[in-house]
């Protein structure tokens, strides 16, 4: 994911904020409405850049999800639909409201599961390439399994711009102590089932903002079929795809995923 520079000077602006006991990493940067962002598989540190755009127009605030960066785990938190509680103690706590949802890949699949239970702070929501629906079947699979893919091929594939190699034994103990509990934490709320909870489809329709689904066009995770099926099992959905851009739009393409967010949070609707 390249050099620790970026990522030490976006955690420079993390704080740490207690939500009913559960302590949590956040980092809080720019001036302008809030927003909300949800990371990655690959934790806060991978949307650095994103923040870093997002910026210019909003105050961003990107928590460590809990069990990933710093942020504690939740007593009993075994599901993604567990923590979304979580985060609207956070809502709450920080008072936010017509607050711009975002989230990425995991952090998609979370935005709908908070948003499920109460959409009433969002203004409008943006996902990119959200997971969450059913990702595979005992004959198909629809998202590749990333648990069995070895390191090279998962981020060979998780972005269209070439991977930087990632040198462990090069890493500073933070950095890797982060990548380990960011990839426990995926394993904790992402493995069985596979990256989706079964009843999260009947319950989209409770999603009653205005959606705005991102997907990159070389996505090789959850191909763009799945995106449109489902940016279709939301009440109010825009669909755009991202060209040159695979799963992780945010590193693909920083500068586009902001013009569209910010272009999307400020149209009449």
């Amino acid at each position: 994911m390249g050099s620790e520079a970026p990522i030490a000077d976006l955690l420079s602006h993390a704080r740490t904020i207690d939500v009913r006991g559960v302590s949590m990493e956040m980092v809080v940067k720019g001036k302008g409405p809030p927003l909300l962002l949800l990371h990655g598989m690959d934790g806060v540190e991978g949307a650095a850049a994103l923040i870093d755009a997002l910026a210019q127009n909003y105050e961003v605030y990107a928590p460590s999800h809990p069990g990933f960066g710093t942020s504690a785990l939740p007593s009993g938190a075994t599901t993604v639909d567990d923590i979304a509680y979580t985060y609207l103690d956070l809502l709450e706590l920080l008072d936010l409201r017509d607050v711009v949802v975002v989230g990425f890949s995991f952090g998609g699949w979370l935005a709908a599961e908070i948003l499920v239970k109460d959409c009433s702070r969002a203004a409008r929501v943006v996902l990119g390439a959200p997971l969450g629906l059913r990702t595979g079947d005992r004959r198909t699979r629809r998202v590749a399994d990333i648990f069995v893919l070895d390191e090279r091929e998962k981020e060979a594939r998780m972005q269209h711009t070439k991977a930087a190699p990632i040198a462990v034994a090069e890493l500073s103990d933070t950095a890797l102590e982060r990548k380990m509990r960011n990839t426990e934490a995926l394993s904790r709320f992402g493995w069985s089932p596979y990256l989706y909870n079964p009843k999260l489809a009947q319950r989209l329709h409770r999603i009653n903002a205005p959606v705005l689904m991102l997907w990159g066009e070389e996505d090789q995770i959850a191909p763009i079929a799945y995106g449109k099926d489902y940016a279709s099992s939301l009440a109010a959905a825009s669909f755009e795809a991202i060209p040159q851009c695979g799963h992780r739009i945010y590193v693909d393409q920083p500068a586009a995923a902001a013009q569209h967010i910010h272009a999307f949070a400020q149209a009449k609707i």
